[in-house]
């Protein structure tokens, strides 16, 4: 077993709920996974009339108040189907943008209380509002603690119903997006991001470093202790504000060891802007890995430390690290 001192916010809580996250699915799945269907994208700053689908009988609402809203008439599509939302916002630290849903003629109900995690950049989140709740036609609203909405883009779909096989082979509800990207049900149900859950198979144990998302460039320091010799160890984290063609450094007990294999998304990705000044840009949480060797990481205490660009805020989650300890 492994065990962190404490350095503030950064220390492991072994006393986590389970919760098992994007980087915990087996991309074993079985028939009937979500898979999105008809979807629409509404981007604030786009110049213009978009055509709309027939499940979206007028055009998004913007309400300006002491409490911005954007609203949305949805109709359900005939199909049992559920709408997952995806919204890319700047954050407000501080502040909350919630979701809620109002049937046609009730009152609204709470779907996420807060989509963002207190990193006050750039970020995007999915939720997925299931049928039940969706009942029959209605308005879907982002409400800002603010006058002002924040919202760069929204994207709907209506995603089929269906399970995927998780590592404890018991079928989940889940959501597998057109880019191939999986989120468990806990990840898009809009309660909030707690840590992946401690798992082993065999010798091999993957454990969360992590317990938020958290601003890094200010040099914040990971303690692990590791007691018993390894053969390798996988690091994966996620990672907001990297801007492309730049990296993540790891440093390890004071000695930089390389730098991070850094996810490319989806071209279909909604986190994706492009401005003449800076080009293409993301806006969201792309995974970074690397591979530590046996002769790397030492049986005991051990420092992690990430170092992105210089003057470059940027925010960690979900820092995994996957041991696989020698044989006895």
């Amino acid at each position: 077993m492994i065990a962190c001192v404490s350095d503030g916010p950064a220390a492991i809580n072994w006393c986590v709920r389970p919760c098992f996250k994007t980087l915990t699915v087996v991309l074993t799945m079985v028939a009937g996974q979500y898979l999105l269907a008809d979807s629409f994208v509404f981007d604030p700053t786009t110049n213009g009339r978009v055509p709309l689908p027939s499940w979206l009988p007028d055009r998004p609402v913007a309400t300006a108040s002491n409490h911005a809203e954007l609203s949305f008439q949805i109709v359900p599509v005939a199909d049992d189907d559920d709408l997952a939302l995806t919204v890319v916002f700047v954050e407000d630290m501080g502040g909350y943008l919630g979701v809620y849903w109002q049937p046609q003629g009730g009152s609204r109900q709470l779907i996420c209380a807060n989509l963002f995690e207190n990193i006050s950049l750039p970020n995007q989140r999915t939720i997925l509002i299931n049928r039940p709740t969706l009942g029959g036609p209605g308005k879907l609203i982002l409400q800002s603690s603010s006058n002002v909405l924040n919202i760069k883009r929204v994207r709907l779909d209506w995603a089929r119903p269906g399970v995927v096989r998780l590592f404890d082979l018991m079928p989940n509800g889940a959501l597998i997006s057109a880019g191939g990207k999986v989120y468990a049900p806990e990840e898009v149900d809009g309660s909030p991001l707690t840590p992946v859950a401690d798992r082993w198979e065999g010798r091999i144990l993957t454990t969360s470093v992590t317990e938020n998302a958290e601003r890094i460039e200010q040099g914040v320091k990971y303690p692990v202790s590791i007691t018993k010799p390894v053969r390798r160890v996988r690091v994966e984290v996620l990672v907001n504000g990297l801007p492309f063609g730049n990296s993540v450094k790891l440093w390890l007990n004071g000695e930089r060891v390389g730098s991070l294999a850094m996810e490319i998304p989806e071209l279909g990705d909604p986190g994706y802007f492009h401005s003449r000044t800076a080009g293409d840009h993301y806006t969201g949480w792309r995974k970074g890995v690397f591979l530590l060797t046996a002769n790397q990481i030492k049986k005991g205490d051990n420092v992690f430390q990430f170092q992105g660009p210089a003057n470059t805020p940027l925010a960690i989650r979900d820092f995994l690290l996957q041991i696989q300890y020698a044989s006895d």
